[in-house]
Parts: C-alpha cells; sequence; structure tokens
C-alpha cells in the first residue's frame, strides 16, 4: 500500500526538439511516509510532482497508488491533495469557509462539515482565526489554512510544491516543523518538492536527490548527508571539502588513497567499491576536521586564510598550496579561542569521517 512510481518518464517536444524532463524514475513510497525530491531548478522534480498529482501523464511508465493503476486518471478521481507554493486560498471568504469549500462541493450535510473543520483547526494551530480573510492573515497563516483545506479532503496522499519559499526564514524553519508535526500526527503519505537542502534534511523520512532529469540518490537524511553516491549529492548537500588521489591499498571496509595534494596518505570508508589503482575522492566534510589529534588518523596542513566568528562556532578556510582552500568548522571558540590569520596550523579527521568515493 501506499504510492509507487514505476520507470516514470517525461519528454516535452516542442517542434524538431525533445527535452527529457524526467528520466526512469522508480520510488515505492510506503503510506504515512514524507519524502523529499530535492534538486536544482530544472532537475525534474516539480514534473515529477505534477505527473503524480495527474496535472502531466507520463511518457512512459505508470503511477500506482494503493496498488491500482492511476496514470491516466484526471486530478480529482485520484484522491490526492496538494499544498501549493502560493497557498491559492479564496480572497472573499473566511479561514473556516476556504478549509471547507471542498467538503461543500462533496454535499456533505452542515453538522459533518462543522465537525470535520472543528477538528482541523486545532490541528493547524488556528483556533480564534476562523472568520478572518486571508488578507487578515500572516503568511505562516495562510499557509496552515492551505494546508487545513488539502487535509479536509482526506486524501491517500498529499503533495508539497515548495510550500515554503514564500516566507521569511525564521517563519520557514517553524513553518517546516509544524508541517512535519502535523503530517505525522494524521499519518499521511506525503511528497515534498524544495531546492532547500536544510528543509529537506529536517522533514524527511526519505530524500530523493536529482539533477537533471535523473535520480542521483535516494536514502534517509543520513545516508544522503554522510554517505554520498557521487560528486554532485555531496556538492548539493551541505558544505563539502573534495581531495583527489589514487587507491594505493584495500583493508575490508577502508581503503589507503594516495593524495598528491596532501603528500600524504588518508585512511576512509571505501563509499564506492573501489579497487586498487582507481582514481578516487574523499568527501570530507567540514565538521568533521578538528585541531585536536586525539586518536584521528589523518590530518592536512595548511596556512590559515581567513575565518568568521558566528558564536557558536567559527568557520575558517585552510589554504594548502597555491590555490587549494579547505572548510572547516570549530566550536565552543570560547574555550578553544579564535584561529589566528595566516598562522599554519594541522587539522585532524578520522577514518569514519573520509568517505572514499569514485573520481
Amino acid at each position: 500500500m501506499g504510492l509507487e512510481l514505476r520507470n516514470i518518464k517525461k519528454v516535452f517536444k516542442s517542434l524538431n526538439t525533445e527535452t527529457v524532463a524526467v528520466k526512469d524514475f522508480n520510488q515505492n513510497i510506503e503510506e504515512g511516509k514524507l519524502v523529499t525530491l530535492l534538486g536544482p531548478s530544472g532537475c525534474g522534480k516539480t514534473t515529477t510532482l505534477r505527473m503524480i498529482a495527474g496535472f502531466e501523464i507520463p511518457t512512459g511508465g505508470r503511477v500506482f497508488l494503493n496498488d491500482v493503476d492511476v496514470t491516466n486518471l484526471p486530478p480529482n478521481k485520484r484522491n490526492i491533495s496538494m499544498v501549493f507554493q502560493s497557498y491559492a486560498l479564496f480572497p472573499h471568504l473566511s479561514v473556516e469557509d476556504n478549509i471547507s469549500f471542498g467538503l461543500k462541493i462533496k454535499h456533505l450535510n452542515k453538522k459533518e462539515i462543522a465537525k470535520k473543520i472543528n477538528a482541523m483547526i486545532d490541528l493547524v494551530g488556528l483556533r480564534g482565526l476562523e472568520k478572518r480573510r486571508p488578507e487578515q492573515l500572516s503568511g505562516g497563516q495562510q499557509q496552515r489554512v492551505a494546508l487545513a483545506r488539502s487535509l479536509i479532503m482526506e486524501p491517500l496522499v498529499l503533495l508539497f510544491d515548495e510550500p515554503l519559499s514564500n516566507l521569511d526564514a525564521k517563519l520557514r524553519e517553524s513553518m517546516r516543523l509544524e508541517i512535519r508535526r502535523i503530517q505525522q500526527g494524521v499519518n499521511i503519505t506525503s511528497v515534498y518538492v524544495t531546492h532547500d537542502q536544510v528543509e529537506a534534511m529536517s522533514i524527511s523520512d526519505i530524500i530523493v536527490v536529482m539533477n537533471k532529469g535523473e535520480v542521483m540518490q535516494i536514502g534517509n537524511p543520513f545516508e544522503i548527508y554522510a554517505k554520498p553516491k557521487n560528486s554532485f549529492v555531496a556538492d548539493f548537500i551541505g558544505r563539502v571539502n573534495f581531495i583527489d588521489g589514487k587507491v594505493e591499498s584495500l583493508d575490508g571496509e577502508y581503503v589507503v588513497l594516495n593524495c598528491p595534494l596532501l603528500r600524504k596518505k588518508v585512511i576512509g570508508i571505501n563509499g564506492d567499491k573501489l579497487e586498487i589503482g582507481d582514481s578516487a575522492r574523499v568527501v570530507l566534510r567540514p565538521e568533521s576536521l578538528s585541531d585536536k589529534k586525539e586518536s584521528r588518523e589523518n590530518s592536512i596542513e595548511g596556512e590559515i586564510s581567513k575565518f568568521v566568528f558566528l558564536g557558536s562556532n567559527v568557520e575558517y578556510e585552510l589554504l594548502i598550496g597555491d590555490d587549494k582552500r579547505i572548510n572547516a568548522v570549530t566550536y565552543n571558540p570560547i574555550e578553544r579561542k579564535l584561529p589566528v590569520v595566516n598562522q599554519k596550523t594541522e587539522l585532524y579527521f578520522s577514518k569514519e569521517s573520509a568517505w572514499i568515493i569514485r573520481n
């Protein structure tokens, strides 16, 4: 049960040209899970969402909802609701009338509608605002109305098309937590589209990273961040350092890389079934680096070129050679003190935090 996409493909044709928007997308979304389609503009995530909703018909492949093929069904026959980026509220209707609009079209009796509205108002935290119109609400409150209007129809699947992009940063942060709370509370299968990596990491059960119509990687937030399958995923999700080298030896799950830039070897986790002699790349997150040696196996020597003090942490840059820059983050600067520009230093990292992939 749930939502399944089998070899979904979408090709747009214009005159004598064809543009492949989505290539062979396969994903089985379990009931009650929230899956986020994440990627840059033009990667195919919104087109995929529109094929699920029925606004676009796939060029190839099938869409199944609870094991029923809905590929060619119109949107109103799929029992799927969408929360739009623009909210799409009726400006002349009150909060409760916006929320109940779909129920009234279904001709439910007034007592049942009133009961459902009352429960939904509490669920999304709009108590006391029932009689207000959209222009009397904040952006976050309008988004709650849009969410309630979709949920009250009791859809099998709820779709989100970049719903928080019109909100300011602080409100966006609080609203994404609210969306996650409500989604888990009603246990509804959801597909969420965004280009915001932090948003995807904070609300998702599963993230699908897309680029140029192709699926780059599917996994939970930890897998996507800590074990990226390729350089695109590593670079798109958060900040990252890349150090290139060649595989010198293998030791179980670990690989020893000869890195000319560092003039030394790096030991890390073999993340790509590498063999001796392969060209490879170390994926190293800034927070993995520390100026405390402890029992860490690897190190990087360089000169501090600049730093930014951010209160709880300090972000700084290590210059290696003439032009290679390594980003690092240290925490608790009150105890650790601030770095000194132009000072030579050595940073250390463990073999567990060095994820090595094919270059």
